[in-house]
């Protein structure tokens, strides 16, 4: 008998043991998650990019999902939109452009600094009518993607990585700094497109009144909703899912470039509309 109640005591101080190794796991993670958010809301809010501490580099998308909210609720923001994309086995992943980072067509971004860090793309973007919920076993299909946009626009994103040495984050820790936004210009769009076909657009890119890009197509999917598909499909984000009024911004169209000095920009897609949009620094 005491033979027993030696053992149960032993397994009892064991699983007290491992409780509290796991505890201490998911206190480490939260402390690196609020750490990170931190340095990203500071960044974002003086404009000094420190260097990276890979101490506090992100291990999984689900960390960066947290660090984005994290950063979000330090600046008093929330999802205006989404920046989207796919991982190789083709699911998706999402980054949330937040409010306080979205410019109406028209308007000027300052930045501080080198504007040699910010790169341009024009995109297309899509305007949500109704919040689209992840649904398990049963995937939202293209038509209904459709179905549920009130508007397809032009967008302009302005790029760049909040650290000193963007190229020591491999893509985890990118995506908690949701994937480089910078700045997003939005437009209004189209709300009759059910019959264009979409990844054969023609875009042109234009800084101050000169062709940069023209082309048809050009996004690397092929297909610019496929990317936003997989995101509503996948979910996973720490914001509660994609909600009706968001947009989502599907990727380039064009190759994306370094800015070199202020700058008017000016996209137009067929069928769709024009963006513009001027950088200087402050």
């Amino acid at each position: 008998m005491i033979l027993r109640v030696e053992s149960t005591r032993s397994r009892s101080a064991k699983c007290c043991c491992q409780l509290t190794r796991q505890e201490t796991v998911d206190n480490m993670t939260q402390s690196k998650i609020a750490s990170l958010a931190a340095i990203i809301a500071t960044a974002r809010k003086t404009r000094v990019f420190p260097a990276f501490d890979s101490a506090l580099a992100c291990s999984t998308p689900q960390e960066a999902y947290q660090v984005q909210a994290e950063t979000a609720r330090l600046l008093g923001a929330k999802p205006a939109g989404w920046k989207v994309g796919q991982f190789p086995d083709g699911r998706g992943w999402g980054a949330p452009v937040l409010d306080c980072d979205t410019l109406a067509s028209g308007a000027a971004f300052a930045f501080s600094g080198d504007l040699r860090s910010v790169k341009v793309e024009a995109e297309l973007a899509l305007r949500l009518g109704r919040d689209m919920p992840v649904r398990p076993g049963k995937p939202y299909s293209r038509a209904e993607l459709l179905e549920a946009c009130s508007e397809i626009f032009a967008g302009i994103e302005l790029v760049g990585v909040r650290f000193a040495d963007p190229g020591s984050l491999a893509f985890e820790s990118r995506l908690a700094d949701n994937f480089a936004n910078t700045a997003y210009i939005v437009s209004g769009g189209a709300g009759d497109f059910a019959s264009l076909d979409i990844p054969n657009l023609r875009c042109i890119l234009q800084q101050d009144g000169e062709t940069i890009s023209d082309r048809k197509g050009g996004h690397m999917s092929g297909d610019p909703l496929t990317p936003a598909l997989a995101f509503i499909n996948t979910g996973g984000d720490a914001f509660g899912g994609v909600r009706a009024g968001q947009f989502i911004t599907t990727g380039t169209l064009t190759n994306p470039y370094d800015l070199a000095s202020n700058a008017q920009l000016d996209v137009q897609i067929e069928h769709i509309g024009t963006v513009r949009g001027f950088t200087k620094t402050s």
